[in-house]
């Protein structure tokens, strides 16, 4: 009977450790460029000269054609508003990223 008891606790302990330990490093907090993009925020984006512009407003409640829905290191993906068609969008083809103020 208490080897049965010590081989249970033994198997708890492990499925706790399988469960806790992720394998991944918690990520860390974005710097640089693409930190101005959240997922979930509406933008509108707009070709340039080969190269996208990356529009949003303050506010963060005007609805554009556009919504965030991936950041990633050296990326952000898009969807349109219908849902039809994601864009992933390399940094190096960021033009500019302009936040519009919308008046008080």
């Amino acid at each position: 009977m208490k080897q049965l008891n010590v081989l249970q606790v033994v198997l708890v302990l492990i499925a706790i450790g399988t469960i806790t330990v992720s394998g991944q490093a918690p990520e860390k907090p974005r710097q640089g460029f693409l930190s101005a993009f959240k997922t979930g925020q509406s933008v509108n984006v707009k070709d340039v000269g080969g190269r996208f512009e990356i529009s949003t407003f303050d506010d963060g409640l005007t609805p554009l054609g556009y919504n965030v829905i991936e950041v990633g290191s050296d990326y952000v993906t898009v969807a349109d508003i219908a849902g039809v068609a994601e864009t992933r969008i390399a940094i190096f083809s960021i033009k500019s990223f302009v936040t519009n103020k919308v008046p008080k």
